[in-house]
């Protein structure tokens, strides 16, 4: 056969895929179950589950996006699989390079929410967008999230974003919604509408061999014998440095967003938990604790999908915008037995339709926080304000002005007071705050001048600040929402603060303080505690997810 029929042979088996550079160039398994390009990209941009054999859900995340070249190896060789799995395998050696060529961007458009309401809650939709309205916001509703059937039951994750205004520029859609967050307490969010997708060429190269192998979109690797893949070169969050990173099951390499190239890892949802957890919680704490985290874990991860990246060629991103992943370097062998004994456990809402919204923070400061308090969302009925089971009648009714400074200053029992002296700083802890380093912060204009005076309007039931004024020497600042205020003051732990009336002997102000995080949902110092006194998962997770049923899926 010769070279140019070869080729011919292989775009026709292949579709838009070329493999050229070796004298058995033909692939090593060529099967008949390879699938056009456009169904390959559609199961990129798919808001569906894909399950595996055993019947668990396996789930795309995103590791890199932006690059201009990727480089991947494995112990005992790689092969490329054109259309993923049960497609034609192209079996190479143990390190490959990908690049793109001949890309274009996505063409899109980006609307600014303003709401999001569960979709099930119909009259409740109609409610929150004629208050908009009355607003003056020309209100459009787009739906996300997904709809699926595992085990017998129909979960429903779906949400319907109320949104207003359109914006072919994504700075200028950041900047009207950071206005509107400013004038209306909201997070600011944007909702991606994708007119075109990103399209070019993957080139990947076997050095080890010299085959190269071409594929329009996308491209998926998996291991010949090993059980792990090594993705090099990934960025750390937030810059300062890359590393090599090993990863479970499968990478496909597609064109993100901006026409370059996106790393992704498809792989179950148990060997994802078990590099997930760790990095959530301490693999040191107490077995039911490690399983009340996993559980909680798998239900924000499931909660996600369908509803972010709605832009991107996979469903969750393995940083902090979704939930940190680092791969299986990451994993630890308890937090792997807590993940395998919850295996397919979910917390479900009373009618077992929906899932509860499993959020957690590392220390509620012996008190969480009713979910609006912290959030422009409607009120959870599993996500109220709960004081630790340890407090007494002082305190059980919630923390508020009044007797907010006696609950800082006398740092009661908890179940979220930690015994270990490292950690007693995320129960309670004071800060010195430099009135000339506020400005510029985010949320506080460079203009700001310093800081004369902090102003606490409201409260959260936890004690918590969800509305504050900041007067500086040029102007003034009005925060809506704990993060805010958290970021307006240097990264606060909390917004759970007061401030004493005296400055430091240096003419700092001294902020006093308890909890880490925004307090709503599971305590995970919390959960450690009351698993330490001989609590099992299921009611530490009532305790903190009110109402809440405790399902196995799969």
């Amino acid at each position: 056969m010769s070279g140019t029929t070869r080729r011919r042979f292989m775009q026709s088996l292949c579709g838009a895929i070329v493999v050229t550079g070796a004298s058995s160039l033909v692939p090593r398994f060529a099967r008949g179950a390879d699938v056009s390009l456009a169904e390959r990209l559609d199961l990129l941009y798919s808001n569906q589950f894909n399950f595996d054999d055993l019947g668990r859900p396996r789930i795309s995340v995103g590791v890199m996006r932006s690059q201009k070249e990727v480089q991947l190896s494995a112990a005992g060789g790689l092969q490329a699989l054109p259309s993923g799995d049960g497609g034609t395998a192209i079996v190479g050696g143990g390190r490959w390079r990908i690049r793109v060529t001949n890309a274009t961007a996505s063409k899109q458009s980006f609307r600014v929410v303003l709401d999001a309401v569960p979709a099930t809650e119909l009259r409740q939709v109609d409610k929150r967008a004629k208050v908009w309205r009355g607003k003056g916001f020309d209100v459009a509703e787009r739906e996300v999230g997904t709809l699926f059937g595992v085990s017998g039951k129909v979960l429903d994750t779906r949400r319907v974003l109320l949104t207003t205004d359109l914006f072919s520029s994504e700075r200028e859609a950041e900047a009207r919604a950071r206005e509107l967050a400013e004038r209306h307490g909201l997070i600011p969010r944007l909702h991606p509408e994708i007119e075109r997708r990103a399209s070019g060429r993957i080139l990947a190269e076997d050095l080890e061999t010299g085959v190269k192998v071409e594929a329009e979109g996308v491209l998926w690797f998996s291991p010949t014998r090993a059980d792990k893949m090594t993705v090099h070169d990934v960025a750390h969050e937030g810059g300062g440095g890359s590393e090599d990173r090993r990863y479970r099951g499968q990478i496909y390499v597609a064109i993100d967003r901006k026409g370059e190239l996106a790393v992704v890892n498809l792989i179950g949802e148990a060997e994802l938990l078990s590099g997930l957890v760790p990095a959530e919680i301490y693999a040191s704490a107490p077995s039911e604790a490690l399983k009340a985290q996993a559980v909680a874990a798998r239900g924000q991860l499931l909660a996600k999908v369908g509803s972010r990246h709605l832009d991107d060629p996979f469903l969750l991103c393995s940083h902090q915008h979704c939930q940190v992943y680092a791969g299986a370097d990451s994993e630890h062998p308890r937090t792997n037995t807590a993940v395998e004994r919850t295996i397919g456990r979910v917390l479900m809402r009373p009618n077992e339709s929906q899932l509860v919204d499993t959020v957690y923070s590392a220390n509620c400061g012996g008190h969480t926080e009713h979910n609006e308090q912290v959030w422009a969302s409607p009120a959870d009925p599993q996500l109220r304000a709960t004081p630790d089971p340890k407090l007494g009648e002082d305190f059980a009714k919630g923390i508020d002005a009044a007797n907010i400074d006696a609950w800082l200053s006398s740092s009661p029992a908890a179940y979220s007071k930690p015994s270990s002296s490292h950690v007693a700083s995320a129960y309670r802890w004071t800060v010195a705050l430099d009135p000339a380093a506020v400005a510029g912060n985010p949320e506080v204009p460079p203009s700001f001048g310093d800081l004369r005076r902090i102003e606490i309007h409201a409260r959260g039931r936890s004690g918590r600040a969800t509305h504050a004024s900041l007067h500086g020497t040029r102007e003034r600042v009005e925060l809506h929402g704990e993060l805010r205020i958290r970021r307006a003051l240097g990264g606060l732990k909390s917004s759970m603060f007061v401030i004493d009336e005296r400055r430091d002997e240096f003419g700092r102000f001294v902020l006093r303080g308890g909890g880490h995080g925004h307090g709503v949902g599971l305590c995970q110092h919390g959960a450690m505690g009351m698993a330490a006194d001989g609590k099992t998962y299921g009611p530490i997770l009532n305790h903190y997810y009110r109402d809440s049923k405790l399902v196995r899926l799969w």
